[in-house]
């Protein structure tokens, strides 16, 4: 039996020992028990909110997955800073499993009432735990359990910050091989005791805001872990799962206490960060401090990339000036070969229009165009040959885009915006590019002129800007050639 335990935060000593109890009562009765501190629902102004909550917010809907058989939540500190309606339609997310709130709220079964007051919020988190389970069962709830003894817990917080400290220390000074920090982050936690661990991160960053609230993607990427004490290979990257078997991969048909923690940069989510519970999680910003080196390491990790793409565009340049003696021309806001807008020109142009014209009520459509073939064009017939195919597709899109801001960004690239008034646009437009690339194959003789491209549409947002709309039309062009 899997159950799910939703809480603030950590740093919260009443949630901690909560936890604490809960986590007992879980090893008692045998089942699993998975804790998701996901902090404080937003208050209702968007200029009210604390990002940083709203993002560990979006951990929260982990718990609607089919793997949960039943719930535990701690409605009152979670929603504490939101309205009632939030509230309620916070809890309506989870109504079609069985849950308990630990507090009395309305329409909604809750545990029963502990009487312990030394050991209150211990006895709390056990009692939720039982009362859970006898309520999946019987769908009413069981008599009040036993109570328990607990003793005052002695944080050995030196050792777990120590623990921290040598994580630290290790990973930011690079004492791991090219590619390895996260196998080597796992590594670390398995030699200070933590035999069941991952890293997950999700194939593309998805942004989640107030306006866009996020959708759990429906595959996560295992970047490092570790079950039991064996370390899994991901060194591929290829260890895809279901973000709903989380749960099934790490506890192998056993019973165990885990937690998850959310990855995020900004407004972008990430992944997750799954461990097993241990009594260094109740150490003094233990678990905030954890988070903070994963999510440092992931940050890292997507610089490196990026660092890469832009290593690699940079070499395309070079390529590009060695065919051409015209420096001036690179440098300045034409393309040399088609005579309309370069790389810089494109982008000038493209935030003057953003600027001037992109307001409330109206659309951004962003296309790319790519030159498929250009590549064995040059290869097969020479790069006069390839020139002039270029410039065909100049003209072309010239016919299609007229009056929009379109420029050769790559040599085999293409991009294009405008501002329209009425939604659909990118429809109309996507007919006349279907329209003129199969007239352009019909006109192809020797070779096959073809382009493949993606046009999206944006409605107006105060926070939008042109590298988000590139980064998504990009994304949707890179899928089109994943599927051809």
């Amino acid at each position: 039996m899997n159950i799910g335990l939703l809480v603030t935060e950590l740093e919260d000593q009443e949630v901690k020992r909560i936890c604490r109890g809960a986590a007992k009562a879980a090893a008692g009765n045998n089942v699993t028990l998975c804790i998701i501190p996901g902090k404080y629902l937003p208050k209702t102004g968007s200029s009210d909110i604390d990002e940083f909550d709203y993002q560990f917010t979006a951990l929260f809907d982990y718990a609607t997955s089919d793997e949960f058989d039943a719930l535990i939540i701690d409605a009152e500190r979670i929603c504490s800073r939101t309205t009632i309606l939030k509230k309620e339609a916070f809890l309506k997310k989870f109504e079609e499993k069985p849950l308990l709130t630990l507090t009395p709220q309305d329409g909604y079964s809750h545990v029963n009432q502990v009487l312990d007051d030394e050991f209150y919020f211990e006895q709390l988190g056990y009692e939720a735990v039982c009362d859970i389970i006898f309520y999946k069962k019987n769908q009413v709830l069981p008599p009040e359990c036993e109570k328990q003894l607990f003793e005052e817990r002695v944080s050995d917080s030196e050792k777990a910050m120590a623990a921290l400290g040598e994580m630290s220390y290790l990973i930011f000074t690079k004492k791991y091989d090219a590619g390895e920090a996260f196998s080597f982050f796992n590594r670390i936690g398995l030699k200070n005791g933590v035999k069941t661990s991952a890293i997950l991160l999700y194939d593309e960053m998805t942004k989640n805001t107030v306006k866009y609230p996020w959708k759990i993607p429906a595959q996560i990427c295992i970047k490092s872990g570790v079950i039991d004490g064996d370390e899994l290979d991901a060194s591929q990257g290829t260890m895809l799962i279901g973000t709903d078997r989380i749960l099934s991969t790490f506890t192998r048909g056993t019973n165990r206490t885990l937690i998850m923690g959310d990855l995020f940069i900004s407004e972008y989510q990430l992944g997750i960060y799954i461990h097993e519970f241990m009594d260094s999680d109740l150490s003094p910003f233990f678990s905030t401090n954890l988070m903070s080196i994963i999510t440092g390491m992931c940050r890292v990790a997507h610089l490196e990339r990026q660092l890469k793409k832009t290593t690699d565009e940079l070499y395309e340049v070079q390529e590009e000036l060695a065919r051409d003696d015209s420096v001036l021309d690179h440098i300045g806001d034409v393309d040399y070969l088609t005579g309309g807008l370069n790389r810089r020109g494109f982008f000038a142009k493209a935030y003057d229009l953003l600027k001037e014209n992109f307001t409330e009520g109206r659309y951004a459509v962003v296309a790319y165009i790519h030159m498929e073939s250009l590549k064995r064009i040059n290869q097969m017939f020479g790069h006069d040959e390839g020139d002039r195919a270029v410039k065909k597709v100049a003209e072309i899109l010239g016919e299609i885009f007229a009056g929009s801001v379109c420029g050769r960004i790559r040599g085999d690239e293409f991009a294009v915006i405008e501002i329209a008034d009425d939604e659909g646009t990118s429809d109309t437009l996507r007919e006349r590019m279907s329209m003129q690339n199969s007239k352009l194959l019909a006109e192809s003789g020797r070779y096959i002129n073809h382009l493949q491209y993606a046009i999206c549409e944006f409605s107006y947002e105060d926070n939008l800007s042109l590298r988000e709309m590139l980064k998504e039309t990009d994304k949707n062009l890179r899928k089109l050639k994943g599927n051809i």
